[in-house]
C-alpha cells in the first residue's frame, strides 16, 4: 500500500485538517492509501510515496527527488486538495502500480 505523509510546520493543527480532508476524498474515490501526519522535521523517519503541505513549508523539504509532493495554496479548501490530488503522478501512475482498490 502506498503511503501519503501529510506535513506542517508541528505535525498538529494544520496537517491533521488536511489529513482528514485527504482521508474522505481518498474514500470517496474509492482508494486506500496509508496517511500519516508529521512536522516538517521529521520526514526522514517515514518512508512516503507521496508528501502534502502548505506550499512554504513543502517547497523547503530537503528530500528525495523523487518523491512527488503537492504544495497547497489553500489549507482549508477540500477541493482545491482533490484537485491537485487528482492533477499528481502519484494518482495518474498509481491507478495500476500499488494503490490499493478496493
Amino acid at each position: 500500500m502506498k503511503t501519503i505523509l501529510v506535513v506542517c510546520s508541528s505535525g498538529l493543527g494544520t496537517s491533521l485538517m488536511i489529513r482528514l480532508h485527504l482521508t474522505s476524498i481518498l474514500q470517496e474515490i474509492g482508494l486506500k492509501a496509508h496517511v500519516e501526519q508529521s512536522d516538517s522535521s521529521s520526514i526522514d523517519l517515514y518512508n512516503a510515496d507521496l508528501i502534502i503541505g502548505a506550499r512554504q513549508i513543502v517547497a523547503a523539504l530537503d528530500i528525495a527527488p523523487d518523491i512527488e509532493r503537492i504544495a497547497l495554496d489553500s489549507l482549508t479548501d477540500k477541493e482545491h486538495l482533490r484537485e491537485r490530488l487528482l492533477a499528481s503522478s502519484w494518482f495518474q501512475q498509481g491507478m495500476g502500480n500499488g494503490v490499493d482498490n478496493p
